[in-house]
């Protein structure tokens, strides 16, 4: 009986499937790896699809993954006998993981009774039969130079795309490119074109993630996109449930241990995981949830995203000022808060912030600035070349980088600099923020540790819909370095702005704004006088003192 046949008639309960193809290794899936392999094989002939299997480690998506194959090869050779082998391609970071983890789950698969013979000095398995296998899986390393070349020149079928996410950094993985490049070569004719996609709970900000939603937001009618999600105590129970239904009590007894060994082996990772203080690799890799990746200290620990993420769109109070916050260099940030309440004591709200990659500061306004103002009703009534106006919906205050006033920068070949753009352009009289970095960073901490007034869960609202970047950052990309033999924090801002990159601009933006609106060291000493001990109330004695 093929694999298909045992997946069809075991696992899922229908029994149409051809038995003469490929011997079955008595390879009983869980339920939602058993759906991956079933989207997989079924399905329109011209129906791209795109399927992840994401869990945590060790929940068998890799097997998964080659039982999928395996699947479609024998409905592919079924209907159509003049199609063999079907050609599919493994792509993984580098090529000593694909030899050291990948190729050796499928020799383990192999052991158990799948048919796999290895050519090409290991760079090819050939599944069903050494000479007229009905699956040929090419392995490629993304370390290796050429391999990227090499792929082009091929006809495939399948595109199977091996550990996407980082194991617990920001780099390695697979790039989004290999995606795209490889998705080209899915042109094996008869063969429902497949991209697989085995991983890890990635990082919130991921390129999967994304490629999930527009591919969605397409709404093309021969592309589908699923994404098949394996819960944490999905596997032992699996073994839980074969050793129930076991006819013998050989077979109850190695279910039964198999279950207890992967509940231990949870347990210890979750353990060790703990043990390093990386409770994001614990909620991805053991608890198999998305998540963020911390790498270094974050620069605002006290920052949470249920905490300071509103869970509606923020109302913009019409007549009350705006503060504009900016940070130049080669990718300027500007970020838009409003302060609420007299003298901003009853909160702070953060409409909007972004950071305009290798961008000129001119070009940042004209494409986001004045966009962002335009499209929430924030211009001038009265137009002008950049906005300026005689009468203005609000009363704007714009806080800077200290070095945008001083540098030089050369804006329609005249010399200049990043804060006489500002002012030209948006017809705003500049503030400097403070240049020490101590300031800054107790201001941020300080303000996202604040509590909210009445029912306002924090002093910081941040808008859903127009903070993405900003939000990434603070969750964890804003970070300092940590050097890992250590354990010593390099707290400084060029640190911080060196290993966080993009993520360094908004956050630090806001932080110029914080700084000037909120020192940290008046925050601090209201809250001494708030929690300053009581003495008892003196009451007035015969002597009339």
């Amino acid at each position: 009986m093929g694999i298909a046949a045992t997946l069809v008639s075991v696992a899922i309960g229908v029994s149409e499937s051809r038995t003469d193809l490929v011997p079955s290794p008595g390879y009983i899936p869980s339920a939602t790896v058993a759906k991956f392999i079933l989207a997989t094989s079924r399905g329109p002939v011209n129906q791209a699809r795109v399927l992840a299997l994401m869990g945590p480690r060790g929940c068998g998506k890799t097997t998964g993954a080659v039982a999928a194959m395996v699947s479609l090869a024998e409905r592919v050779t079924t209907e159509h006998p003049e199609i063999r082998p079907l050609k599919a391609a493994c792509i993984r970071d580098t090529w000593i993981s694909l030899e050291r983890t990948t190729q050796e789950s499928i020799r383990d698969f192999s052991r158990k009774g799948l048919p796999v013979f290895w050519h090409s000095g290991g760079r090819e398995a050939w599944i069903g039969h050494p000479t007229n296998p009905v699956l040929r899986i090419y392995f490629f390393g993304l370390d290796q130079e050429g391999d990227a070349d090499k792929l082009q020149g091929l006809e495939l079928g399948v595109l199977w795309l091996e550990e996407v996410a980082p194991a617990a950094g920001l780099s390695a993985g697979v790039p989004a490119t290999a995606l795209g490049l490889g998705a080209t070569s899915l042109r094996q004719p008869g063969v429902p074109p497949r991209i697989l996609m085995t991983l890890n709970p990635p990082d919130r900000d991921h390129w999967v993630l994304k490629v999930e939603e527009f591919l969605d937001d397409l709404g093309l009618e021969d592309i589908l996109v699923e994404r098949y999600s394996v819960p944490k105590h999905e596997k032992s129970d699996h073994f839980e449930m074969l050793a129930a239904t076991s006819a013998s009590a050989e077979e109850r007894q190695g279910w039964t241990e198999a279950a207890y060994a992967f509940r231990r082996y949870t347990e210890r990772n979750r353990a060790f995981l703990a043990s390093i203080g990386r409770p994001d690799l614990v909620n991805r890799l053991v608890e198999g949830e998305i998540g963020e990746i911390q790498v270094g200290e974050a620069v605002v620990p006290a920052f949470s995203r249920t905490l300071h993420v509103a869970a509606q769109p923020l109302v913009i109070h019409p007549h009350w000022p705006i503060v504009r916050g900016h940070d130049g260099g080669g990718s300027p940030s500007t970020v838009f808060v409003q302060p609420l309440g007299e003298h901003g004591r009853d909160g702070l709200n953060i409409l909007g912030s972004h950071t305009s990659v290798n961008t000129p500061i001119e070009t940042h306004i004209r494409e986001w600035v004045l966009p962002f103002m335009s499209r929430y009703g924030l211009m001038p009534h009265s137009r002008g070349e950049y906005g300026q106006a005689r009468r203005r919906v609000h009363l704007y205050r714009d806080i800077v980088d200290p070095s945008m006033i001083h540098e030089g920068k050369t804006v329609r070949g005249t010399e200049s600099t990043s804060g006489y753009v500002i002012t030209e352009m948006l017809g705003a009289g500049l503030e400097a923020g403070p240049v020490d970095w101590d300031s800054r960073r107790e201001a941020l901490n300080a303000a996202f540790s604040r509590a909210g007034l009445g029912d306002r869960l924090r002093f910081i609202e941040i808008d859903p819909d127009e903070n993405d970047m900003l939000i990434t950052a603070l969750a964890g990309r804003f970070r300092y370095p940590k050097h890992l033999a250590t354990g010593r924090v390099e707290m400084t801002v060029e640190a911080a702005k060196r290993v966080s990159g993009v993520y360094s601009g908004t956050p630090d933006a806001l932080a110029y704004v914080l700084a000037c609106l909120y020192p940290a060291w008046e925050w601090l000493r209201k809250e001494q006088r708030s929690r300053a001990p009581q003495g008892p109330v003196r009451t007035r004695g015969w002597l009339g003192r």
